[in-house]
C-alpha cells in the first residue's frame, strides 16, 4: 500500500528534471534522415535567448528547485549559436545544470573549453554507424571524423558527463 501511495504522488506531482530548448533550426549537415526542418539558413529566427530567460525566469523557476533541473539545448545544432557561452552563464548564474546535444561538427578542443568555462555539464554526440555509413547518412565526408574528435576531446574534461547517440537506420547506400 505505501508503495502504491508513494507511486500516486509521484504521478500527480510530474516533478520537472529535464527541459529541452530547442534553440535553433539551422544546421550545419543535411542528414538523410532528420526529421526536423533544420536548415543551413533556417527561415526562422534563432529564438533570442532573452526570450527563452524570460519564460524560464516568470514560468520555470517559480515551480522547480534550479539545482535539480537540467537544461538540454538541442536543434537543428546547437554550435551554429554564437550566444551558447552567454546563455551557459545565465544558465549556471540561475543555479540550472546544462548540456546539449550535438553533431560535434563544431565541437573544437577550444570551442568545448569555453563551453565548459560557462558552466557545461553534459554533451550528447550523434552517430548513425560506423564511418561509412555515418558520413552516407550525413552527407559530409568529414563529419564522422570531426564527431570522433570531439569526443575524444570531450573525454579529457574531467568531470564532464557525455554520452553517444545513436539512430539505428537501414542505411541504403548508393
Amino acid at each position: 500500500k505505501l508503495f502504491k501511495k508513494l507511486r500516486k504522488i509521484r504521478r500527480e506531482e510530474h516533478v520537472l528534471n529535464t527541459l529541452f530548448w530547442e534553440c535553433t533550426l539551422r544546421c550545419n549537415l543535411q542528414c538523410r534522415h532528420c526529421g526536423s526542418d533544420c536548415r543551413v539558413d533556417s527561415a526562422l529566427s534563432d529564438m533570442p535567448a532573452a526570450d527563452f530567460f524570460k519564460v524560464l525566469d516568470n514560468e520555470i523557476t517559480p515551480n522547480v528547485n534550479p539545482n535539480k533541473v537540467l537544461i538540454i539545448l538541442s536543434g537543428g545544432e546547437v554550435l551554429v549559436r554564437k550566444d551558447l557561452e552567454e546563455a551557459g552563464r545565465e544558465f549556471t548564474k540561475r543555479g540550472y545544470m546544462w548540456g546539449m546535444v550535438t553533431n560535434g561538427m563544431g565541437l573544437t578542443r577550444e570551442r568545448l573549453h569555453s563551453l565548459v568555462d560557462a558552466g557545461l555539464r553534459a554533451v550528447s554526440v550523434s552517430f548513425d554507424g560506423f564511418e561509412d555509413v555515418h558520413n552516407y547518412i550525413r552527407q559530409n565526408p568529414d563529419s564522422f571524423e570531426r564527431a570522433r574528435q570531439a569526443v575524444a576531446n570531450i573525454r579529457e574534461v574531467e568531470g564532464l558527463t557525455y554520452d553517444v547517440i545513436t539512430c539505428a537506420t537501414p542505411a541504403i547506400m548508393d
